[in-house]
This record gives structure tokens, C-alpha cells and sequence, in this order.
């Protein structure tokens, strides 16, 4: 009996200790059945605040900074301003101008081998919640001031995380912006056994020229540009952006905008070089996470003119290898996503213009990234022209049509020509619901969906927000049937039926009058 007794104890202990266990292995196994992996999104430049003395009663923010801190930093400019006017000397702009934002953000910059200083950082808080259904996201977040091939690290590690809580044992990506760069770093250095499908949305996967030209000190400004940049930003979609479009018209048509950028001009003509020598090379030139965008075209002349090979060595070096490890061989690395099983879906978006600070203005964009760098390779027209007419793809190898309807793109020359679609009017990194609803078509599932797959998300797409969709403008493949798609219902549609054909004659006549007198 006594016997019987130790046995069922040590029986019923037993049972205790594996049900014990069995919830610490189900969570590391992989065995997670839902059907649904979990999402990672690897956000953009800027996606966390930089701190200095984070923790500390002196913690401030360097970036993203603060209303209070914007409204110092104009306070502190306004007697500078007025000072300069009656003295005739920028330079008293110029001294408050450099101490003003050294004093606010100077501590961001990195050393000379590309390394932070111990007190600034972010703060990052790992997340908990296990749920991981349709919909539901995972955010990486991560000091964009740093090495891209660091945070890839750091990502790995990340991965690792969410695969553990969550138990999956793979994981997808949503990489918005400068995740793209984050993304491509990561695969080079871990691989592609953990992803099962990337989206790259809107990224600089071979640079943007906004960042090459201002290392290169390519400075431009323009009016037509500025307003095009404005109204593109802030379409009339509703009463409260309808007033922001008419305000930016109001100030260009009046010419108002051109006394500004008159000024401008001359400010820069004056100030350029110590902005740029006092201010902008020594905090913003050091930044790993912005040399990770530069072009190759002008990537070694930027070098040249930001960075010194004596004091800045270990930067250089991490810079160099991101450049010519990664972005120079993002073909060999995306297409080695693909052959490795990896679901991949680039978007880019077009048609929009471009920062109007730079020399490269007039490339197609999504107002942050160019369409060419960010498709990885497309052949683009310039900003309001086409490729011409009778213009034939580049490459036939695939035997499809990959040019847009609207002349303006070839997508044969894409790194991934069938995994890359583009987006018509789609700001950047901005996806609304029913661009969000193909992220999902395109994620969950098994399928390697391209750009042949859905008579809905054909390549080339226009983006209709303010009915929140998107409507495929062509290239379908062949046997498919066009879906059809009602009139749209929405403030927009009203705005352009009865108000635009009135504005268009007005501002036609106002751009006469300016090129009368020469504006």
C-alpha cells in the first residue's frame, strides 16, 4: 500500500513537471498552427525617437525634437533675421542659424568610427502580445542613425524574438523606406531561411538622389517645383486639404513664393559653404544610416567632399561596405531571395514630385524616393515627358509588356521585373487600406504571386485614395478579365467634376501672365 502511495506521488509529480514544461517548449518549437506567420515591419528613417541622456533627469530629445524645441530654435533665429536685414550681413543668420541647430541636434553625430556617443541612443521596449493574426504587425525598432549592417544584426536578433513568442518558425517582412536598406543588409548577412515573404515598400534599394546631391552640395530651388511638391503632397481630398491646396496656389500665383526663394537664393549663394563646412557635414555627414542612400553614381565624390580618410577611417570603412556589399549587389542579393523561396513584392510609387531642394528635382518619385532606385532599376522618363514615342522595352527575355500604359515606365530593366509593381500618385511609405488589402492578397499565402497573377494588382496601378483602392491601368495578362470598379464617391471626384475644369482655366491664364513677365 505504502508502495502504491510513492508510486502514484511520483507518478502525479511527473505529470506536474511536464505540463509544467509543455508550455515553455510549445513556445520555442515552432508549432504554432494558426496558419497566419507573424509580421515584422522594418519601418523608416526617423520610425524612433534619438535621445540624449535617455533614463536620466537631462534626457532630451534630439530628434524627432519637440514643438518646444522647433519654437527655441525660432526664437532664438527672429533677432538673427531681423539683424541680418538691417546690418546687410548674413552672416549674423548664419551664426545663429549653425549654434542654434548644433545646439539641438549636434549630439547625433557619430565618430570617427562610426559610432554613437554612449549617452545618446534610443529606447526600445520588446513587444509581449502574442497575437500575431491578419493585420497585425510586429515593429523593428532601431537607431537609423547607425551602420545599416549593425541594425541588420540587431534585426537578426529580433527575428529570433518574435519566432519564439509567437511560435512560427519563419517570419514576413513589410519593409517601409530606409527598412528596405535594413532588409537588404540582413539578408546578406543571415540569409533567407527565416522570411518567408518581404515586401519592399517605397525603399532606396540602390539610394535616392535627394541624398547624393545634398552630400554634394547639388542645391537648387525652383517655384514650379515647390508648388508641384506642395499640391502633390496635399491633393484636394477633403475641405481641410483643399484649403492647404488653394493656400499653396494662392502664395505662387500672387508671387509671393518667388520673393521667398529670391531670398533663398541669395541666402544660399552667401551661406552655403559654412552651412554645409559648420553644420551639415560634421552632424549629418557622419550618419551611417544617410551614406546608406547615396547612389552609386555619386557616391565616391560624395566621399570626397563629407569625409576625411585620416579622422574617419572606421566610418569610411562601415560606409564603404554597405555600399559595395550591399546596394552595388542588391541584384544578386533580391534575386537570391527569390531563388531561396522567399515571396518578394517591390512597390514603387510615381508620378509625384520630387524634394524640390536638389538638382534632381524633376525625377519621377514618390516625393521622397526616386521610381528608379526605388523599383531597383526601372528605366524612367523625366517628370512630365514619356519615353517617347515608338520606344521599345529594353529587355525581351521574359517575352511580357512591361511598359506603363502612360509611356512613362519600362520595367524590363528592373532587378526583379515580375515581382515589382508601381503605384501611380502613391506618396512614400503611405499605403492606405486598400493598398494595405494587397500587401495582404500578396502575404497571406502560399502563392509566389507576380505581377501576371491578379487582374487587380496588375504592375502598373493608379491610386485612388480617396475611395481607398487602387485600379489596375492595364497590362493584364493574357485571358484575363478586367475587373470593373464603380465611380468613385468621395469629396475628391466632386472637386475634380465641378471645380477643377474652372481652376485649370484660371491657372492657365495666371501661368501666361507669369511667363509674361518672366516668373
Amino acid at each position: 500500500m505504502i508502495f502504491l502511495k510513492k508510486f502514484i506521488a511520483v507518478l502525479l509529480s511527473a505529470v506536474m513537471v511536464f505540463s509544467l514544461m509543455a508550455p515553455a517548449s510549445f513556445a520555442v518549437s515552432g508549432e504554432c498552427n494558426c496558419g497566419v506567420l507573424p509580421t515584422i515591419y522594418v519601418g523608416p528613417l526617423g520610425n524612433t525617437d534619438i535621445y540624449e541622456n535617455p533614463g536620466t533627469a537631462e534626457e532630451r530629445t534630439l530628434f524627432r525634437p519637440s514643438t518646444e524645441t522647433i519654437i527655441g530654435l525660432v526664437v532664438k533665429l527672429l533677432p538673427a533675421i531681423f539683424g541680418s536685414v538691417i546690418t546687410f550681413n548674413l552672416d549674423v543668420l548664419g551664426d545663429a542659424l549653425i549654434e542654434a541647430v548644433n545646439d539641438a541636434m549636434g549630439a547625433m553625430a557619430l565618430d570617427g568610427n562610426g559610432n554613437s556617443a554612449e549617452n545618446v541612443s534610443v529606447v526600445i521596449e520588446m513587444p509581449t502580445e502574442t497575437k500575431h493574426g491578419k493585420g497585425e504587425q510586429y515593429y523593428f525598432h532601431y537607431d537609423w542613425r547607425l551602420d545599416p549592417v549593425e541594425v541588420a544584426g540587431q534585426l537578426d536578433e529580433f527575428v529570433d524574438y518574435i519566432k519564439e513568442l509567437t511560435g512560427h518558425d519563419k517570419v514576413n517582412f513589410r519593409a517601409s523606406s530606409m527598412g528596405g536598406v535594413v532588409t537588404l543588409a540582413y539578408f546578406n548577412e543571415y540569409g533567407y531561411d527565416d522570411v518567408d515573404a518581404c515586401i519592399f515598400q517605397t525603399c532606396p534599394l540602390l539610394g535616392t538622389d535627394v541624398a547624393g546631391d545634398l552630400l554634394c552640395r547639388k542645391v537648387a530651388l525652383d517655384a514650379d517645383a515647390l508648388l508641384a511638391y506642395a499640391t502633390d503632397g496635399y491633393p484636394p481630398f477633403s475641405a481641410g486639404d483643399t484649403a492647404l491646396w488653394t493656400l499653396f496656389n494662392f502664395l505662387y500665383y500672387s508671387g509671393l513664393v518667388d520673393v521667398v526663394l529670391f531670398a533663398g537664393d541669395i541666402i544660399l549663394e552667401t551661406l552655403e559653404t559654412r552651412v554645409f563646412d559648420e553644420l551639415l557635414t560634421p552632424v549629418f555627414g557622419t550618419l551611417l544610416g544617410l551614406w546608406s542612400f547615396v547612389p552609386d553614381s555619386c557616391y565616391e565624390e560624395a566621399k570626397k567632399i563629407n569625409l576625411d580618410p585620416e579622422t574617419q577611417a572606421g566610418l569610411i570603412a562601415k560606409a564603404d561596405y554597405y555600399h559595395y556589399n550591399i546596394q552595388c549587389r542588391a541584384d544578386e542579393i533580391l534575386n537570391g531571395a527569390v531563388d531561396n523561396g522567399v515571396r518578394v513584392m517591390i512597390i514603387a510609387g510615381y508620378n509625384i514630385q520630387r524634394t524640390p531642394l536638389v538638382e534632381s528635382m524633376n525625377n519621377h518619385s514618390d516625393a521622397t524616393v526616386d521610381t528608379k532606385y526605388a523599383s531597383a532599376g526601372a528605366t524612367v522618363a523625366p517628370l512630365d515627358g514619356t519615353l517617347g514615342e515608338g520606344y521599345v522595352q529594353k529587355c525581351n527575355d521574359c517575352g511580357h509588356n512591361h511598359l506603363s500604359p502612360d509611356g512613362v515606365i519600362d520595367a524590363s530593366t528592373c532587378i526583379l521585373p515580375e515581382y515589382t509593381w508601381f503605384i501611380k500618385d502613391m506618396l512614400h511609405s503611405n499605403a492606405h487600406d486598400g493598398i494595405m488589402e494587397m500587401y495582404y492578397w500578396f502575404m497571406y499565402s502560399d502563392e509566389h504571386y507576380n505581377v501576371w497573377s491578379n487582374p487587380m494588382y496588375t504592375q502598373f496601378l493608379q491610386n485612388d485614395k480617396p475611395n481607398l483602392r487602387v485600379i489596375p491601368m492595364g497590362n493584364f495578362a493574357q485571358g484575363a478579365v478586367a475587373p470593373e470598379y464603380g465611380e468613385g464617391d468621395s469629396f475628391y471626384d466632386k472637386f475634380e467634376t465641378y471645380v477643377m475644369p474652372v481652376t485649370d482655366r484660371i491657372f492657365g491664364f495666371l501661368d501666361k501672365c507669369r511667363d509674361f513677365i518672366g516668373l
